[in-house]
């Protein structure tokens, strides 16, 4: 997620809240004007404080109200996960900036209630009370979203709003002890802070930790054991106990830099005027414009190197797509920097479109693989290129677990299951193959497929080698 959308979505939320607050403030103000002074004859004045403090936290329950639903479209989720810092896991797994945002935006919602209720009342000053309200409001929160459809019902969104809480009671306690006249003021607040002191310690180290470290993470890693107490597991497989040591490769991975500079290259080299610039960066991905007629427009992977080329005059009715000769097409690739291996096994599944696909293919020092995506138009010219044909260059030789090893783990539940709530009850195993998959950092790292009978049903179990 962006950081425009993350603003989006607070901004849309704070006009909600600003708005519920003002046809609030117009209802109070009646009651207060017309119906307590004018009709009762009340003569009670208002604490201007004590509103300015209600409209705001109510403002501000609005806002999680509209975070927390709104924002979600029902149907989609409805279910529970109740392996505790399972999220945790599955972000440093993927290390993608997408997880972890919503660990911390889930976190940083709830920090303002912890700073609002003891401003509210004395009572919340005890941090069991204020954590109390913070659990009350999540386990709410985390109801409705089972029973509604709008999410799933997370322990790690619970833990995570408490110690949003925790988080907000410590700056608010702390900025109190500061401005008070106490002797030992600095020592309290310091104590105070501790929530928060610990947790930025925990997510410094843990960022720490990963990028000192010299591969990245697999996304196909487990990040809870799945439950195989009543699993019946059954292979004629013969497996091997032997340890094996396999390459492991790197992608030609890019940042936001090295990316840009690829796209304004490859436009230059089409003779195509990067004038007209246009940039929208994502997390592992940007896209970059160039406007115009025609418009062309370049979708680059950091992870990987690979991208996705296309020229808007394809739209053009006039211009069709038209088969081709394969040395033409070649040639024609060849304009845009792309040489096709000669071995690389050639299909059409429509007029006009061609796909090479290499399988693995080693080179020395170096593995080819993946898909390169055509398609050619009537004009001559070729106006749509998928190249996910990655070339990977050889890093070291390393260890990796055998077939037994792996096979343990896959009986005591370390592999990774994509549904919650299955209750596994067989698993055949018919298949066991080395095979790779790209890391977090981009390199190619060994993994065991083991193709399996899952309650009757083929699915492929991946366990990392490393």
């Amino acid at each position: 997620m962006r950081i425009s959308e993350i603003i989006g979505i607070i901004r849309r939320n704070f006009l909600l809240g600003f708005f519920v607050v003002f046809v609030l403030c117009i209802i109070m103000s009646v009651s207060y004007f017309v119906v307590y002074k004018k009709l009762i004859g009340g003569n009670k004045k208002i604490n201007k404080r004590k509103v300015i403090i209600f409209t705001m936290f109510i403002g501000y329950i609005i806002m999680v109200i509209g975070v927390t639903f709104l924002n979600r479209r029902s149907g989609v989720y409805g279910s529970v996960n109740f392996h505790f810092l399972s999220t945790y896991i599955e972000a440093w797994n993927s290390f993608n900036q997408r997880n972890w945002q919503f660990i911390i935006l889930n976190i940083l919602l709830f920090v303002p209630l912890g700073i609002f209720l003891p401003i509210i009342h004395k009572k919340f000053y005890n941090i069991r009370w204020t954590l109390f309200v913070g659990l009350s409001i999540t386990l709410i929160i985390e109801c409705l979203q089972y029973l509604t459809g709008f999410g799933i019902f997370d322990i790690d969104d619970i833990f995570n709003n408490i110690l949003g809480t925790a988080i907000g009671y410590s700056i608010k306690m702390s900025v109190t002890e500061i401005l008070s006249k106490h002797k030992n003021d600095k020592l309290s607040a310091l104590m105070y802070l501790f929530p928060t002191l610990v947790t930025l310690v925990v997510f410094i180290g843990i960022f720490a930790y990963y990028n000192s470290r010299e591969f990245g993470n697999m996304s196909s890693a487990y990040s809870y054991r799945v439950n195989m107490r009543n699993a019946e597991i059954s292979t004629g497989l013969e497996l091997n106990n032997e340890r094996a040591e396999v390459p492991v490769y790197k992608a030609p991975t890019y940042n936001r830099e090295t990316a840009k500079k690829f796209a304004e290259d490859f436009f230059e080299n089409l003779n195509i005027r990067v004038d007209r610039f246009e940039i929208i960066d994502y997390s592992d991905t940007s896209i970059y414009w160039v406007r115009g007629e025609p418009s062309y427009n370049i979708w680059v992977n950091y992870l990987d190197g690979s991208y996705r080329y296309k020229e808007f005059s394809s739209l053009d009715k006039e211009i069709k797509e038209a088969n081709v000769e394969k040395d033409i097409l070649i040639k024609k690739l060849e304009q845009y920097s792309i040489d096709v291996p000669a071995n690389a096994v050639l299909s059409s599944s429509d007029t006009g479109s061609y796909e090479w696909t290499v399988d693995m293919e080693s080179r020395d020092d170096s593995l080819v693989d993946g898909i390169l995506s055509c398609t050619y138009y009537s004009d001559g010219e070729i106006k749509y290129i998928s190249n996910n044909l990655i070339t990977y260059k050889k890093v070291k030789d390393i260890e990796i677990i055998s077939e037994v090893e792996a096979y343990y783990k896959l009986k005591t539940g370390e592999f990774k299951l994509s549904n919650l709530s299955i209750n596994i009850k067989t698993i055949n195993i018919t298949k066991v193959i080395l095979d790779y998959m790209i890391d977090s950092k981009g390199f190619l790292q060994p993994v065991y497929l083991f193709d399996t009978l899952l309650n009757g049903e083929e699915t492929t179990i991946v366990i990392p080698a490393m």
